[in-house]
This record gives structure tokens, sequence and C-alpha cells, in this order.
């Protein structure tokens, strides 16, 4: 059996491949800019698959991307149809927060706990909730969405702290932090502070286990997280949760998807 999972971003697609139990490396490949490419790139990766499983940075129905912000194009287009016709094989969407927390519980920072937040930092913010030892996808499928939470002096948490409130500057921001440039370590001090009020917010009210920071942001953690301050701004019992990486990285979404297009629909 040839399973495959597949991670959409807003601006990379991954890749991971596994047959008979062994696995293939992840291959990433930059996300084209209109439907009709994404579809033959999908098809070029999902290629005799047996199941294919995709995780998008947005909400789905039925096999349709519904919401799908850094991705417009996508919403209301029929992907699992489309793309379980080229394959000959079934393919199923998830979000990407979903999957990656599935990851993260199965095999990562997560293993073992019952409850965990993930916070998925990347061109948005997105996420996903761990109760009772299983992903909480909620009534619509939208489950960890914490990109919405309100914030002080922004619209909201993604407008706040994702990867894009940076201007396009994080990576550089972070190498040069992690050079030891005080320039930028004040910069991304700044940062932090509002990426600790949303996850202080999410640990008070949620009180888990653990608070996971996913995304493209977890590969900054060893410089961003020594700036992370959430006790300062959370209850009591909030402030004593902690904060890790994902034991994964930033690869934790297209392993949670080939997780998925293992199990199948009861993942």
């Amino acid at each position: 059996m040839r399973h495959v999972g597949i991670d959409v971003g807003g601006t990379s697609v991954r890749a991971l491949a596994e047959i008979g139990g062994e696995r293939g490396r992840v291959v990433r490949h930059a996300v084209p800019g209109n439907y009709e490419d994404l579809l033959a790139l999908l098809a070029r990766l999902g290629r005799d698959a047996d199941a294919v499983m995709i995780g998008l940075p947005g909400t789905s129905t039925a096999g349709v991307p519904r919401f799908v912000p850094a991705l417009p194009w996508l919403a209301g287009r029929p992907l699992a149809d489309d793309l379980s016709e080229l394959l000959d094989a079934p393919v199923r969407l998830g979000l990407d927060g979903h999957l990656t927390l599935l990851a993260e519980a199965t095999e990562g920072a997560a293993k073992g706990r019952r409850s965990a937040v993930l916070v998925a930092v990347g061109t948005g913010i997105g996420g996903a909730l761990l109760v009772e030892g299983r992903v909480w996808r909620g009534a619509h499928g939208s489950a960890g969405s914490w990109g919405w939470l309100p914030m002080p002096d922004h619209p909201d948490f993604e407008s706040a702290a994702s990867g894009s409130a940076l201007g396009g500057r994080g990576p550089g921001l972070v190498a040069r932090a992690r050079a030891g440039e005080s320039a930028a370590v004040e910069e991304l001090r700044g940062y932090a502070v509002r990426l600790s009020r949303g996850l202080a917010a999410l640990a008070s009210v949620i009180d888990p286990e653990i608070v996971l920071i996913g995304g493209g942001m977890a590969d900054a953690m060893d410089v961003l997280g020594p700036l992370l301050d959430t006790a300062r701004f959370a209850s009591p019992d909030g402030g004593l949760v902690p904060v890790a990486a994902t034991g994964l990285g930033s690869d934790a979404g297209v392993v949670g998807a080939l997780l998925a297009a293992r199990i199948g629909v009861d993942w």
C-alpha cells in the first residue's frame, strides 16, 4: 500500500509518501498561483497512491475547500473529486492544524498527552485542540482557528502575530537574532510580546497540559522561545502551562497528513 500525505500551505507544498510502512523524504514545492497548476502538482505528488490526504490552511466541506484565505482561488473548487479522478484513488481534505496536532499526538511533542493546544504560526495563524487524546475538529471542522482571537491594538491575533505580521522579514530577522544582532533581538522581542498575549489567552481559557508552536515559526523557537513570556499575561494556572515547539518542526503538518491517509476516515 502506498499512502501519500500532502500539506498545502500559504507559500509551499510539502509531500510525504509511505510504501509498506517505509517512509520516504519530505519533498517541497512552491505553491502554484492557480487551481489548474496546483491540481497538476498534486497529481504528480500523489501518483500511484492508494490513498491521499491533503491538509489545507482553511476549512472544507465534502471535499470542497470552503474558506482558504491564503489561497482564495481554491474556495468552491471540487479539489478532492478532481484529484481523485486523476489518481483513481480516494482523496480527502483536512485542516492543516488538525493534521499537525494528529502528528504531534502520535509521535511528537504531545505524545502521551490527554490535552494540548497547537498554535500554528506561519503565513497566518491556525491551530488545533486535543481533548481526551483526540483532535477536536469542531461542529463545522474549524476548531482551533486561533487567528480570530481579538488582540489589543490589532484586529485579531493573526494580524498581530503571524509570520505575515513581520512583513516578510521573518526568516532574515530570525537569522540575525540567531547571530546575536541586538537590533534584531529587540524587534523579535516586540513580536514575542504580541505572540505571548495570544498564547496566554489560550492557556488561561483552555488550561491544557501543553501549548505547542507549529508552522514555520516552530523552526525559530531556539531564538523565539526565550523571548516568550506567557505567564506575564496569563491566569495563575495558565502561567503554569509550558510552551514548546512542535517535536516534528514545520514538517508536522505533512506527517499528520500521511498518518490520516493511512488511518482512513476515523483519524
